[in-house]
């Protein structure tokens, strides 16, 4: 920047109105406070998520199950059941030895195979060639296996039903149990 640009510059800020200077301030002021609003109404729905999550998974649970009821109708007409629910999670550390039983159950049907290649640049034409192609270029693939939770938990629910997993079974899949409320109000 030349000296005759330096002067210029410093021209237009001594030419800033000073009401200008104030609106600007005010406006990043603003930007300021919305933004820690924001940061407030996000830390106050995370808690309500908790409270909602004790509340439905723990608190109810348990005083319907001290009731002893396995349901009720409140006076409102809202139906209150709790139903035992089953998540299972297979670890990296327990692949193997889930995929393979699962193959050996004939159920391998569920788990997926997702083949996913990195690309740099240029080689956009590479990505239409098939996979043997690519590796023979020098370009591997990784390989992931996965089984989606929802029916990963239903599988299990179903497998155990059936007796068909053991109990090292349930723990390779990180099988747990909980209770959870549902309310159907009335409509």
């Amino acid at each position: 920047m030349g000296l005759l640009d330096k002067a210029l510059e410093q021209s237009k800020i001594d030419s800033l109105d000073s009401s200008d200077v104030k609106d600007v301030g005010e406006a990043c002021n603003e930007l300021s406070n919305v933004r820690q609003s924001i940061a407030d109404k996000e830390a106050e729905v995370k808690k309500l998520k908790e409270r909602e999550f004790q509340l439905e998974n723990e608190v109810i649970p348990s005083m319907v199950e001290t009731a002893g009821v396995k349901s009720l109708t409140l006076i409102d007409g809202s139906k209150v059941s709790v139903k035992d629910q089953l998540r299972a999670n297979i670890t990296m550390e327990n692949e193997d030895y889930c995929f393979s039983r699962l193959q050996e159950l004939g159920l391998d049907d569920v788990i997926k195979n997702e083949v996913k290649l990195t690309f740099g640049r240029g080689q956009d034409s590479d990505a239409l060639n098939l996979i043997t192609e690519l590796q023979d270029r020098g370009l591997y693939p990784s390989n992931k296996k996965a089984v989606p939770w929802n029916t990963l938990s239903k599988l299990v629910e179903e497998q155990i039903a059936k007796g068909s997993m053991t109990s090292v079974d349930q723990e390779k899949f990180g099988v747990y149990t909980f209770k959870k409320v549902k309310i159907e109000r009335k409509k």
